[in-house]
């Protein structure tokens, strides 16, 4: 019961200080979703896992930012969280020009934050700046991909790389509406100090259950995650299959 508390109060938190910070800007669009998943077989502590993830997205003037923080309950840590934050800045906005060339539409510059409250003793925390690739298209809500240098504080003196392509593609079966969304990291071997290259990948399978029942289109989905993570935390031949249950609305 302590640790529901102290998720709930995490959770208003979050969204108090968004909602406090964002009349002092002008979106030109935000979106935002909260996600409940739940699944067995991780590696690496606690097999089964309930998560609570927050995410949100804006645009402005001149780029946009995206964040996530994920929640989970665990018997061996207690609450653990997780966040990552990124900030865009788009060419195309800045320049007041069309940069795009075939496939490719915008290319922006970008910075971001990966934080933990794990481990307890030296919390995680690592550092990326690259560039992403903006390829959207008809078919796609969004698809692109961030390339970026990566220093994480426990590895010292290096620099790795990471590639993580970003997609969401809707479709329809029948009079079934679907979303195919998720992305993959690839980090190269000095991202972590196990010196191991790694991928990580969590596509999720979505139906809009909230059109099925009458209340919005986009605003409520069910479904699976697959998270599949090789190498995990960079550690040889730790890899990691899970297939999680999930629920997540959009704002």
């Amino acid at each position: 019961m302590q640790n529901i508390k102290i998720r709930l109060l995490t959770i208003l938190i979050i969204f108090s200080s968004f909602l406090q910070t964002q009349p002092c800007y002008a979106f030109d669009w935000t979106s935002t979703n909260i996600q409940q998943l739940y699944g067995w077989g991780f590696e690496l502590g606690d097999s089964e896992r309930y998560t609570t993830t927050i995410e949100h997205a804006n645009g402005w003037k001149y780029g946009q930012n995206f964040f996530f923080v994920d929640l989970t309950e665990r018997d061996d840590v207690g609450l653990e969280v997780y966040a990552e934050v990124y900030s865009y800045l788009s060419f195309n906005k800045i320049l007041g020009t069309n940069l795009s060339l075939g496939p490719l539409k915008d290319i922006s510059f970008f910075a971001g934050l990966n934080i933990s409250n794990e481990p307890e003793d030296d919390h995680y925390s690592a550092y990326l700046a690259g560039l992403s690739l903006d390829l959207s298209n008809q078919y796609f809500d969004y698809l692109q991909i961030d390339i970026a240098a990566f220093k994480a504080d426990d590895v010292k003196n290096k620099y790795g790389l990471q590639i993580t392509p970003v997609w969401s593609i809707p479709f329809e079966l029948g009079s079934l509406k679907f979303k195919f969304r998720g992305f993959t990291d690839f980090r190269t071997a000095n991202t972590s100090n196990s010196g191991n290259f790694h991928i990580l990948a969590q596509p999720q399978m979505l139906l809009d259950i909230g059109d099925l029942m009458g209340i919005k289109e986009n605003s409520l989905y069910i479904g699976s995650e697959y998270s599949y993570w090789h190498n995990k935390y960079g550690i040889k031949d730790v890899d990691e299959s899970v297939v999680q249950a999930m629920l997540i609305g959009f704002f």
